[in-house]
């Protein structure tokens, strides 16, 4: 008598934690730029270089990217914009981990305020949000079946689990060339930009991730001729790329969060020599995932009646995919002008962001709460060439759910879309946009494996006492196989007599049972 066995590997959230870090760092204007007269707008991003798990912590190292417009103390009422990075370490404690784990962050720049401490020098303060999540690797030998198992009832099992078949960090490059208009003059220099991404969405594809979106770019610049105003543009392009992912397959389920990372924007000369192609070069950062769902049928009991089995088992847990759900949900939010603000002539950009700040389930919804950020550049009636307007939008959704349990754990994806300003009058604007919630919530689950057995001499005594025929009334909880068990017979045996053509008993049938 032989074991027929497989291996079972999947991964389960194993702990996760969310913590803040404040950061706070003072920066010299250099020579080369004028003096500060006042911050007009402001942008920052993240990017995440490592993350390490260690024993009882989580350690995300990155830098924190800024840049500040303002306008400078002159009489041309100009425009510069300051860059600068500010490196991070967060040490996150997460008590029963080990350097084994796998660990995630989704790091994100949940607020950032420039002061000017004088006319040449900022300071820069942010507060970064960074969510852990922490798996472990889940391995075990199951028994699917015997072997030359004569006379041994065996009863079966299904294990559902939703196995986590790729977890890895990647880049993407975006490289996008813009020429500008021919009524627009050659570009001097780049004052500000905004590169944005936006209806993103993949697909598994064999050893490939298929990526489709937009990318959204808007600039500042100035001419080449002193008299003309500052000029703008904004251009949308479509993206498409293959990114190589080794181990996907099509049909596969896949979770992946993309976000810009490094990225430059820069001046490049047409084929007549003159200034008038903008280059965008960034990286997309991306925090893949790729869930598979696999069926194992795996020996669940044993029994005989003429011997005595004892199983040996082990606890085996993995993750079930409940629910995977693409949520959408518009906002629309009106704001005035604070007094102190120039009047609106024209609105030039708008850019933002979404976070998701508390997730709770109640009466099978996923209530989800949340800020989109956005910031609105416009043309004003005053002095200042640009000005800039700050909203903070808070937004509420439920999502249908199921039913779910204390250790099921749900994880949301948030990205924003058809972001949009409209200019209602000199004083008001109104802000819409479209939230999409990336949704998956994953059960967790435990189950007994037969990993081998032992077989020991029954009781004869006990056997011996068992009467040869029973008349049996069948209570609430029996089953064909608990009976047989229980009166040293076999199911086929209690089948047979009792024409039964399946298992399906009900409290209150009346069965024989024959001893074996």
């Amino acid at each position: 008598m032989d074991f027929c066995r497989k291996d079972i590997h999947t991964s389960v959230l194993k702990a996760s934690k969310y913590s803040q870090l404040t950061i706070d760092e003072d920066f010299n204007i250099p020579d080369t730029k004028d003096d500060i007269e006042k911050i007009i707008a402001k942008d920052g991003y993240i990017v995440v270089d490592e993350v390490v798990s260690e024993d009882n912590k989580v350690k995300v190292v990155g830098e924190v990217f800024f840049k500040v417009l303002y306008k400078t103390i002159s009489d041309k009422a100009d425009i510069e914009v300051y860059e600068g990075n500010i490196p991070f370490e967060d040490l996150v404690n997460v008590d029963g981990i080990n350097r084994n784990n796998q660990a995630d962050s989704q790091c994100r720049l949940e607020d950032i305020t420039v002061s000017v401490i004088n006319s040449r020098k900022l300071e820069v303060r942010g507060l970064i949000g960074n969510a852990v999540c922490v798996y472990e690797d889940v391995k075990v030998n199951a028994t699917t079946d015997l072997e030359n198992g004569q006379g041994i009832e065996c009863q079966y099992k299904k294990i559902v689990s939703t196995d986590t078949v790729i977890s890895k960090r990647d880049v993407c490059k975006i490289k996008e060339e813009i020429e500008i208009p021919q009524n627009k003059p050659n570009i001097k220099c780049i004052m500000w930009s905004s590169v944005e991404l936006r209806n993103i969405e993949t697909k598994p594809l064999d050893n490939k991730l298929s990526i489709r979106g937009e990318v959204e770019i808007f600039v500042v610049y100035k001419g080449q001729e002193e008299h003309l105003p500052i000029q703008y543009l904004f251009s949308v392009r479509t993206i498409t790329r293959e990114l190589e992912c080794m181990g996907a397959k099509e049909g596969m389920i896949s979770e992946v969060d993309a976000f810009l990372g490094k990225g430059d924007v820069s001046v490049r000369a047409d084929g007549d020599g003159e200034d008038r192609v903008i280059a965008v070069e960034y990286n997309m950062d991306m925090n893949i995932k790729m869930y598979e769902e696999q069926e194992i049928d795996i020996l669940n009991d044993m029994f005989s009646p003429q011997v005595e089995i004892l199983p040996e088992t082990t606890d085996f847990c993995y993750e079930n995919l409940l629910l995977r759900n693409q949520a959408k949900t518009k906002i629309s939010h009106r704001k005035r002008l604070a007094n102190e603000q120039a009047k609106l002539l024209q609105i030039c950009h708008v850019y933002g962001s979404v976070d998701v700040d508390d997730v709770g389930v109640e009466n099978d919804k996923i209530h989800i709460s949340g800020v989109v950020k956005t910031n609105v550049l416009y043309i004003s009636s005053g002095e200042d060439p640009i000005n800039c307007m700050e909203l903070v939008i808070p937004f509420e959704y439920a999502v249908d759910s199921i039913t779910s349990g204390t250790d099921d754990s749900i994880r949301i994806i948030p990205s924003l879309d058809q972001l949009s300003a409209t200019m209602l009058n000199s004083e008001e604007v109104e802000i819409k946009a479209q939230i999409n919630l990336g949704i998956s919530v994953f059960s967790r689950q435990t189950t007994e494996v037969i990993t081998d057995m032992k077989m020991v001499p029954i009781d004869y005594e006990k056997k011996a006492s068992m009467p040869g025929i029973v008349g049996y009334i069948v209570k609430q909880g029996d089953t064909i196989w608990s009976i047989a068990r229980k009166y040293y017979a076999t199911t086929e045996s209690i089948r047979s007599i009792n024409n039964l053509e399946s298992d399906n008993i009900r409290e209150g049938d009346r069965l024989i049972i024959v001893k074996s």
